[in-house]
C-alpha cells in the first residue's frame, strides 16, 4: 500500500484595496492540512452593512501570481462550484467555506478570502 503524501494548507485572509472603512474578513484558522486525495474546508468570516456584495477566494502560488478560484455573489442561493472549488455560503451568519475536493500536492499553497462592496456613488 502505498503512502500518500501530507499536503499542508497555509492560509492568508485578507480584504480588498480601497474598500469601505468598516469592512472586515477574518481568518477563522490560521492552517489546515489534509492527505492527498482528501477533502479540505478553509473557513472565512467577513462583517459589511452593504446587502449586495461579492466573496471571492484566490490563491497564491509560490512564484507570487494569484489565481482566481470561484466567486459567490451575497444575492444568490445557488451553490457556487467550479472544478474542485465549491463554496458553503451562510449570509445570515456571514460565513464562507472554501471545499477543495481530492486535494493535490500543488493545493499547498496560500489562500485568500476577499471581500467586495458594492458601493453607489450620487
Amino acid at each position: 500500500m502505498p503512502l500518500r503524501s501530507l499536503i499542508s494548507f497555509f492560509l492568508f485572509f485578507d480584504f480588498s484595496a480601497g474598500s469601505n472603512l468598516g469592512q472586515k474578513v477574518t481568518q477563522v484558522q490560521p492552517t489546515a492540512s489534509t492527505q492527498e486525495g482528501e477533502e479540505v474546508t478553509l473557513d472565512c468570516s467577513y462583517e459589511t452593512s452593504q446587502n449586495l456584495y461579492h466573496l471571492f477566494w484566490y490563491k497564491q502560488l509560490l512564484s507570487g501570481e494569484m489565481i482566481f478560484l470561484i466567486r459567490q455573489i451575497s444575492s444568490s442561493t445557488r451553490t457556487e462550484k467550479n472544478s474542485r472549488y465549491s463554496v458553503v455560503f451562510q449570509k445570515s451568519t456571514k460565513s464562507i467555506r472554501l471545499v477543495i475536493s481530492a486535494s493535490q500536492l500543488e493545493d499547498s499553497v496560500k489562500y485568500f478570502c476577499v471581500l467586495w462592496e458594492h458601493t453607489h456613488s450620487v
